[in-house]
């Protein structure tokens, strides 16, 4: 059948009779598909569909296939004008600003986010604002407590994007990164608290000089061998048992035991056993251990 606008028509129950025969005509030109007489479908070939959507002169006018990606981004997103209004917001920024149910655009900038104003990211944005450069701070969050973002300003030919990232996770991280390095330089110097990292199995991945001392073994003597041999034979099983408890994520444990040195020398010992918490989960514990000194028995 013809149709002035696509040349060719063909009824539903048709196509489907004979899609073999249809399917190689629409290939080659677009066919109306109608019901009862009236057009409901488009049949073409998948090379045509394309080139309609995608990049060719059927497309759509005014189609931008970027006008969606500020919802796609996780990142905050603020689009303001020349003159300090809001253009867009995504609903990611909306989140960290905690304005989820307020309509931001077409509000003054300092107006609807009181929180930049006289601070210094109302400085980062005037000065991108006027001068085409872009720029970058990690703050505290004005709008939460206890978390930090990534403050961006880029600008455009319209005005300036605000880009807010969470960081509040690689702050924390970094700071007890900080903690942990200042703990363990405060244990070296102490001198009498030594501490071991053991694997999931309970094998040394890493001993400190206090510890090395204590046992009277290098470091490169003790790695991968298993915690609880290091124990006098009477004291292994309770090790063992206390140790097994912290790996399986039963609690940390504190306990006291008695190691063997190398010069064959019993020594005992206090232990604090914690469970290593990964990323991915248990990367094994740490053991932290002083010699305890024990008054001489007196004799019977």
């Amino acid at each position: 059948m013809l149709n002035d606008r696509y040349g060719r028509s063909v009824p539903a129950a048709e196509l489907v009779r004979n899609f073999a025969h249809w399917r190689e005509v629409g290939v080659q030109e677009p066919l109306l598909v109608t019901h009862h007489g009236r057009g409901t479908h488009v049949f073409m070939g998948l090379d045509r569909f394309r080139t309609m959507t995608v990049s060719g002169p059927e497309a759509s006018a005014g189609a931008d296939p970027l006008s969606h990606l500020p919802e796609w981004i996780h990142q905050g997103l603020i689009l303001c004008r020349a003159d300090y209004t809001i253009g867009h917001v995504n609903q990611a920024a909306l989140a960290m600003t905690r304005r989820w149910d307020r309509q931001l655009a077409g509000l003054p900038l300092w107006e609807a986010l009181p929180e930049l104003a006289e601070t210094l990211t109302q400085a980062h944005i005037r000065h991108s604002m006027e001068s085409g450069e872009g720029s970058a701070a990690d703050i505290p969050s004005p709008f939460r407590e206890n978390c930090w973002i990534r403050f961006e300003t880029h600008p455009f030919p319209e005005g300036v994007a605000l880009l807010l990232s969470d960081i509040t996770e690689d702050v924390r991280r970094n700071r007890l990164a900080d903690v942990k390095a200042s703990l363990k330089q405060a244990m070296q110097a102490h001198g009498g608290v030594g501490h071991v990292q053991v694997s999931s199995r309970g094998f040394i991945e890493f001993a400190d000089d206090v510890f090395c001392t204590l046992v009277g073994l290098p470091l490169d003597r003790l790695i991968h061998i298993s915690l609880t041999d290091l124990a006098d034979l009477p004291a292994r099983p309770r090790l063992r048992e206390e140790l097994e408890h912290v790996l399986r994520g039963e609690g940390d444990r504190k306990t006291d035991t008695s190691l063997l040195a190398n010069s064959g020398a019993v020594i005992p010992a206090d232990i604090g056993i914690a469970r290593l918490q990964g990323l991915y989960g248990s990367e094994g514990a740490v053991v932290v251990v002083t010699r305890r000194n024990e008054p001489a028995n007196s004799a019977n």
